[in-house]
């Protein structure tokens, strides 16, 4: 998982952030690999920037992705966990991941 945090920039020290309300990242899943993300938010947005594979959540069941969709899931309590099984490219399944943790970090 590679955050785009630029808190530093915007002199914001209560957590890590891309915007005052707003956290992105990338995460890059090798082909067979899994890797969990979770988020004290009360909503997640993923795209797929290349790659299939699928998203498990013991709140939300399982997710099945490919290059160019989309998924929001809503506040989510425990880990979800992304698991890439194909890619064209780069050896690894790249996903865009929007959440707004810093906005409930700063209203506590």
């Amino acid at each position: 998982i590679i955050p785009f945090d630029i808190s530093d920039f915007l002199d914001i020290d209560f957590c890590a952030c891309t915007s005052p309300n707003l956290l992105a990242s990338f995460v890059r899943i090798g082909v067979g690999d899994a890797i969990d993300t979770r988020a004290n938010a009360t909503s997640q947005a993923f795209y797929v920037i290349r790659g299939s594979g699928t998203t498990v959540s013991e709140e939300h069941g399982t997710i099945q992705w490919n290059k160019g969709d989309v998924f929001v899931v809503p506040i989510t309590q425990k880990s979800m966990v992304h698991t890439c099984s194909a890619t064209t490219a780069h050896g690894a399944a790249a996903l865009y991941w929007i959440h707004d943790a810093p906005l409930l970090s700063y209203l506590g």
